[in-house]
C-alpha cells in the first residue's frame, strides 16, 4: 500500500498554507511597491515646490539601504557603528516579518516629509489685495517702497531686450499687431501707379495693355481659367459627336426595322411584281401595238397603190374569172 507522505511535507508547494503564505508575499511586494512610488512622487513634488519658490531644493534621498550583512570583528568599535539587527517576533514568520519592517521604514520617511513641510513661518499666505504671497509681509513691504514709475521703465526695458529672442503668443500676428489694425481694412489704399514711358522716357501709351497681358499671361488663374473653358468646350464637342453617332445608330436601326418588317409582309404575302419588270412588259407591249399600227398602216397603203392592171391580173388568174371567160368564149365552126 503506498504512503501519501507528500501532502504532509512543510515544503510542498500545494499545502494550502504554502499557497496562502505566497499569496501574502506577493501582496507584500505589491503593497511596498507602490508605497516605493508614492515616495519617490512625494520627494519630487517636494523639489519642484521648493525649486518654484525659489529655495534650494532637499537633496536626493538615496536608495533604501540594503541589509548589510553583520561580520564578526574583533574590534568592539565596529559594533557600535553598524546598524542594530531586526529580528524576528515570537509567532511571527517571514512574511510578517518583511512587512513590518516595510511598515516602520515608510512611517519613519514620512514622519520627515511631514516635518519638511511644516511652515517656517506664521505669516498668512495671501496679501491684502487678495493675490497669493509665498515670501511674506518683507518683500511687499520692499516692494511698496519702490518707485512705481522706476519698476515700470525697468520692465519695458527688460520685456524689449526680451523679445528680441524670446516668442510670445502675443506677438504671433507680428510685434505690436493687436494695436494697428490690418491692412485690408484701411479703405484709402490704392494701388501703385503704374509706368507709362518706355526705357528711354518716351510715352508708351501701349505699355499698359502690354503690361496687363503679360500678367494675364503669367496669371496661374487664368491659365485655369482658360483651360478649364477648353475642357468645357472639349467635353460639348465630344458630347455632340455622340449625339449624332446615337441619332446615325437610330436611323439605321430604324431602317433595318423597316424592312425586316417589309421582308416579313412580302414573305406572308404573293410576290408582286416589280416595277422594273412591269415598267418592261408595259414598254414592250407598247412597242408591240406601234408595230402592230404600222403594219397595218403599211397594208392599207399597199391596198390603195395597187393599179386596175395587177387587180385584173389577179382578177384573171382566180379560178372564177376563168370559168367566165370559158364559158363566154365561141367554139370553132
Amino acid at each position: 500500500m503506498p504512503l501519501h507522505l507528500l501532502g504532509k511535507k512543510s515544503w510542498n508547494v500545494y499545502n494550502e498554507k504554502n499557497i496562502a503564505r505566497v499569496r501574502r508575499d506577493e501582496a507584500a511586494a505589491q503593497a511596498a511597491e507602490e508605497a516605493e512610488e508614492q515616495r519617490m512622487q512625494e520627494v519630487d513634488a517636494a523639489r519642484r515646490l521648493a525649486i518654484l519658490r525659489g529655495e534650494e531644493p532637499p537633496p536626493l534621498e538615496d536608495e533604501q539601504p540594503k541589509e548589510v550583512e553583520l561580520t564578526h570583528s574583533r574590534d568592539p568599535s565596529s559594533f557600535a557603528d553598524r546598524p542594530r539587527k531586526k529580528r524576528k517576533r515570537a509567532g511571527e514568520d517571514d512574511t510578517e516579518f518583511e512587512l513590518r519592517l516595510a511598515h516602520e521604514r515608510n512611517e519613519a520617511q514620512y514622519g520627515n516629509l511631514e516635518v519638511s513641510k511644516k511652515p517656517s513661518s506664521s505669516a498668512p499666505i495671501m496679501d491684502r489685495s487678495g493675490h497669493i504671497d509665498l515670501f511674506g509681509d518683507e518683500r511687499a513691504s520692499a516692494h511698496g517702497e519702490k518707485n512705481e514709475e522706476a519698476e515700470k521703465e525697468a520692465k519695458k526695458k527688460k520685456r524689449e531686450v526680451e523679445n528680441q529672442y524670446t516668442m510670445r503668443f502675443s506677438n504671433a500676428a507680428g510685434r505690436d499687431a493687436l494695436a494697428q489694425s490690418p491692412w485690408y481694412s484701411k479703405s484709402d489704399m490704392s494701388a501703385p501707379s503704374q509706368p507709362t514711358k518706355d526705357v528711354w522716357g518716351n510715352d508708351d501709351p501701349k505699355r499698359k495693355g502690354r503690361d496687363d497681358r503679360r500678367l494675364a499671361a503669367n496669371d496661374p488663374l487664368a491659365a485655369m481659367r482658360s483651360g478649364a473653358s477648353k475642357v468645357r468646350e472639349l467635353k460639348a464637342e465630344r458630347k455632340k459627336l455622340q449625339a449624332e453617332r446615337e441619332e446615325e445608330l437610330r436611323q439605321l436601326r430604324r431602317e433595318q426595322r423597316h424592312n425586316e418588317r417589309r421582308e416579313r409582309r412580302d414573305d406572308r404575302s404573293p410576290r408582286p411584281q416589280s416595277s422594273r419588270d412591269h415598267r418592261r412588259r408595259r414598254d414592250r407591249s407598247s412597242e408591240r401595238k406601234e408595230d402592230g399600227e404600222r403594219h397595218s398602216d403599211r397594208r392599207r397603203g399597199s391596198r390603195r397603190d395597187r393599179s386596175p392592171e395587177r387587180r385584173r391580173r389577179h382578177r384573171s388568174h382566180s379560178p372564177e374569172h376563168s370559168r367566165s371567160r370559158h364559158r363566154y368564149v365561141k367554139e370553132p365552126t
